[in-house]
């Protein structure tokens, strides 16, 4: 998986060809006025490096570190927010 990431500030004299050369090793940012957008090529194998049994020992080492009761209150929070809706009022 590619974790490097370059955050560019985009302007009117920003060559794309030298974006897409950095963007073949790593994750570009792109910052225009504000707004970001990320550029990821097209190709890159999101799975490289994913190593199962660093993953495992990552559920190992975190499993019961929250409590039945933190549990019980996030799951509430989750049927809660179902029945109430993520949708803005002004929107069918």
């Amino acid at each position: 998986m590619v974790t490097d990431s370059k955050l560019i500030h985009v302007d009117d004299e920003t060559k794309l060809t030298a974006i897409l050369d950095e963007a073949a090793a790593k994750v570009i940012r792109l910052e225009r006025d504000g707004v970001v957008y990320r550029l990821v090529r097209e190709d890159a194998d999101p799975w490289a490096g994913y190593d199962p049994e660093r993953v495992r020992a990552g559920l190992r080492r975190f499993a019961g570190s929250i409590s039945a009761e933190d549990a019980e209150r996030m799951k509430a929070a989750v049927y809660r927010a179902r029945e109430e809706g993520t949708r803005p009022s002004s929107r069918p």
